[in-house]
């Protein structure tokens, strides 16, 4: 079997959810000699080609969205052809068996998915489409709803249940959860521990922790991530516990989204000056490869979304030895099962937040116990071998399906 999956994030680019999916498909795929792994990610530097073990990684500038798409009308069906050009060329000298297109409704403008969807028809390929996000406007629905995917493969049973809501074949519709590289997010205490000192945070202090992107395309989402309610419930605890620190891990931007994403960095440091615990909180920004490391000082994960389709800092968090707290939104109840295994709150509650992490923080055998079963929940449900394992099944039984 030969896969050509297609992602407009890549791990080259920018920081979060999709790109820590990517990294591990190319980790899962890359020894493996049973079946061929093609996969075309976007550029803003020199198109190139890298191979890596069994997956060959098309780095493809033509799949890059320009920065102000309403601007660039002509620029994105220049690039958009030569896209397409791309695909077809693959699909015919790789003889690809099925296509995976990874969010792209969602992550680009609606030509890309006209045209791979008039290329795998002229090539009768099957057509899955992977969905990390909610389709939210009417153009993105009908996308997904009108075009001939074969499959339409989503991220959590959240997202699964709001394409059926709005429309999508139920038929068409799986939930396929994302994975954790347990190699990589580990409990294992032979990691550097030399974070704290690289921040200039004492040995001693305990760390509340959370790590998301500041922005998604040209839009600021501080409030969506939960940003702001966390900063609020920390500005409830920073005085009475003068050795806690707050740490804002900040995934990196698109380089093409740099301004709007410094814009966004300077209204989160506003907000933290603004309810007063800018002496107590750090803001870093950080790649993925560094991020086993991040977790390994943190004493609390918090994640306070307002929306979340999946919640992959979750699972990396539980893996990593870390008790999570989150909200009751998307998919995240999925992960986090409420004083079972981390704490489910209602989004926007910055006192009841406040309460939690100062219960976790302070309740050793509390800590132990979610500690204890975030890992449990992790090997049962959540390791990236077991989840892409079981995509594999379905790529193969929608092969099957059309042939």
């Amino acid at each position: 079997m030969n896969i050509l999956f297609i992602s407009p994030n890549s791990p080259k680019e920018s920081v979060g959810g999709v790109e820590r999916y990517v990294t591990n498909l190319i980790e899962f795929y890359k020894d493996r000699t049973d079946c061929g792994v093609f996969l075309i990610l976007p550029t803003t530097k020199e198109t190139a080609v890298e191979t890596v073990g069994n997956v060959t990684v098309y780095h493809e500038q033509s799949f890059s969205v320009p920065r102000q798409p309403e601007r660039h009308k002509k620029e994105i069906k220049k690039n958009a052809k030569e896209f397409s050009g791309l695909v077809g060329t693959i699909i015919e000298e790789k003889k690809i068996d099925i296509i995976v297109a990874e969010n792209l409704p969602i992550g680009t403008p609606a030509i890309y998915s006209l045209l791979l969807n008039m290329i795998a028809s002229q090539h009768q390929t099957p057509l899955v489409l992977r969905l990390h996000s909610f389709p939210v406007s009417d153009l993105q629905k009908e996308l997904v709803n009108q075009l001939m995917w074969n499959k339409i493969s989503c991220v959590s049973r959240s997202v699964a249940g709001d394409c059926f809501q709005k429309g999508t074949d139920i038929d068409l519709l799986s939930t396929d959860y994302l994975g954790v590289n347990t190699k990589e997010f580990t409990e294992a205490s032979d990691i550097k521990r030399e974070l704290k000192k690289e921040l200039g945070i004492h040995e001693n202090a305990k760390v509340i922790l959370t790590a998301t992107r500041i922005i998604a395309g040209p839009t600021n989402i501080l409030r969506e991530k939960g940003i702001i309610n966390l900063i609020k419930a920390f500005s409830k605890l920073c005085s009475r516990y003068p050795n806690w620190r707050l740490l804002i891990a900040v995934g990196m931007p698109p380089e093409r989204l740099k301004n709007e994403f410094e814009q966004s960095l300077e209204m989160l440091m506003g907000y933290i000056k603004l309810h007063g615990v800018e002496k107590q909180t750090v803001v870093k920004t950080f790649h993925l490869e560094e991020m086993p490391s991040v977790y390994k000082e943190a004493d609390v994960f918090v994640l306070a979304s307002e929306n979340e389709t999946f919640g992959q800092v979750f699972i990396e968090a539980m893996a990593s030895g870390v008790p999570v707290i989150g909200t009751k939104v998307g998919g995240v109840p999925e992960i986090i099962s409420d004083s079972y295994n981390g704490y489910l709150i209602s989004p926007n509650d910055a006192s009841i937040l406040a309460q939690r992490i100062e219960k976790l923080m302070n309740d050793t055998t509390l800590r132990e116990k979610f500690i204890k079963a975030g890992s449990k929940t992790v090997k049962s449900m959540f390791t990236a071998e077991k989840q892409f394992a079981d995509f594999h099944a379905l790529l193969e039984a929608t092969i099957a399906h059309t042939s």
